[in-house]
């Protein structure tokens, strides 16, 4: 959790489920609020839809911190190479 490599694939990780997550709920938003009719940029609820999307960035930052082996870049598998146990880097 205190290496470069993990906070690059934390912050990669977040910035993704952020912005996913903030179209998603800004669709379905003005989606269920304008059936039949034509939606524009007024009709999103942004503060809501940024709301949750800052949620769902905050548990993403959880996650890579209970999984900080994975989100640094480490294969999750052991390679025995005689009779050594190593691990893989997928990241630089």
């Amino acid at each position: 959790m205190w290496t470069v490599a993990f906070w690059k694939g934390a912050g990669e990780r977040a910035i993704k489920t952020f912005f996913q997550t903030f179209v998603a709920v800004a669709i379905v938003g003005v989606g269920a609020e304008a059936v039949g009719a034509t939606a524009g940029l007024l009709d999103i609820a942004w503060v809501d839809a940024a709301s949750v999307a800052l949620t769902a960035t905050i548990l993403s930052i959880a996650t890579s911190i209970g999984n900080t082996d994975f989100t640094a870049g480490y294969n999750p598998t052991v390679e025995i190479d005689g009779g050594v146990v190593k691990r893989a880097m997928l990241r630089d």
